[in-house]
C-alpha cells in the first residue's frame, strides 16, 4: 500500500490509519511519505495553500502514530528528505550560496519523512501483545 503527501490533508488521521491497517493484509507493507509540520507551516505553503494547520505533526508525531496504530518499523526503514523546496524560509538559497552550511541530521526539523512500514503476522502480533 502507497500513501504519498496524504496525511496533513486528513483531520482524522488516526481513523485514515487505522483503515489501512484493516484492510491491509497481515505481513503486508505500507509506504508512507509525508510533509510534517515544520513544512506545512512555512509562508509559502500557508500563502498558496490551505491545510488543517491543528492535525500538522512533526516527523516524530508521524512515526509515533504509525507504531501506536501496530505498524512495526525500525529507524532502518525511515528516512528524512532533505530537499531544495523544504529548506527553511529561503529555500535552501543562503546553502546554494555558500553563506551557510546545512545542519546537520538530528539538528534540524524535518520537513519531509518515508517509513516503509509492515502489519505485523498474527502469530508476531500474540507473541509480543503487552
Amino acid at each position: 500500500m502507497f500513501c504519498h503527501q496524504t496525511f496533513h490533508h486528513l483531520v482524522e488521521q488516526e481513523k485514515a490509519l487505522a483503515e489501512f491497517h484493516r484492510v491491509l493484509k497481515p505481513g503486508g507493507y505500507l509506504l508512507f511519505a509525508e510533509s510534517t509540520q515544520a513544512y506545512i507551516d512555512t509562508w509559502v505553503i500557508r500563502w498558496f495553500f490551505r491545510h488543517p494547520m491543528q492535525v500538522q505533526k512533526t516527523a516524530p508525531q508521524y512515526l509515533a502514530m504509525l507504531r501506536q496504530q501496530g505498524f512495526a518499523f525500525s529507524e532502518a526503514n525511515v528516512s528524512y528528505p532533505y530537499l531544495w523546496w523544504s529548506r527553511a524560509k529561503d529555500f535552501g538559497l543562503l546553502e546554494r550560496l555558500k553563506l551557510r552550511k546545512p545542519p546537520a541530521p538530528g539538528q534540524r526539523e524535518e520537513t519531509l519523512i518515508n517509513a516503509v512500514v509492515r502489519k505485523p503476522l498474527a502469530e508476531e502480533a500474540a507473541c509480543c501483545a503487552p
